[in-house]
């Protein structure tokens, strides 16, 4: 399963209310594109929706709850800290190589990698943090210092 529609899963699970939007900002997607997710969640009985006032609540069905449960139990297993310490080392490895680019191409590729970088910046492992940090400024050097892209939208830094 892709991440998004993991997440996505295990946010419905674990919200108070689960409707799309909700879910959209906790899985940091817009909302189009979590309501596609949905959809075809909701195609393959993991997920139900029901009208509720203006917007429509989302359950998870008796299979969306055995497929959270697996995906969560995944998760675990496969060891969630080194998945993010690999994470961040292909991070740092796009960031170097796109400082060989001029400068629009440095902005369009790695911009947006500040918002996984901040995500980066919230975990339990304080190395991995600061790592984090590291490599948010070397970002927002490459990118002359302006800090633009879509992961500083909505953050302070």
């Amino acid at each position: 399963m892709r991440d998004k529609p993991a997440r996505a899963l295990l946010a419905i699970r674990d919200l108070e209310t689960a409707y799309a939007s909700a879910v959209a900002k906790e899985i940091d997607s817009t909302v189009p594109h979590t309501l596609k997710i949905l959809a075809e969640m909701e195609r393959e009985g993991l997920v139900a929706s029901a009208p509720e006032g203006r917007i429509r609540r989302l359950t998870l069905t008796d299979h969306g709850q055995k497929a959270a449960a697996a995906v969560s139990n995944l998760i675990d297993a496969l060891g969630s800290e080194r998945t993010l310490w690999r994470r961040l080392a292909r991070l740092e490895e796009i960031v170097g190589e796109a400082t060989a680019l001029h400068r629009e191409g440095t902005e369009l590729l790695i911009g947006p990698l500040r918002r996984d970088a901040a995500r980066l910046m919230e975990a339990e492992d304080e190395a991995l943090r600061k790592r984090a940090a590291a490599l948010d400024s070397r970002i927002v050097a490459a990118l002359g210092g302006c800090g633009g892209g879509e992961g500083s939208r909505g953050r302070s830094q």
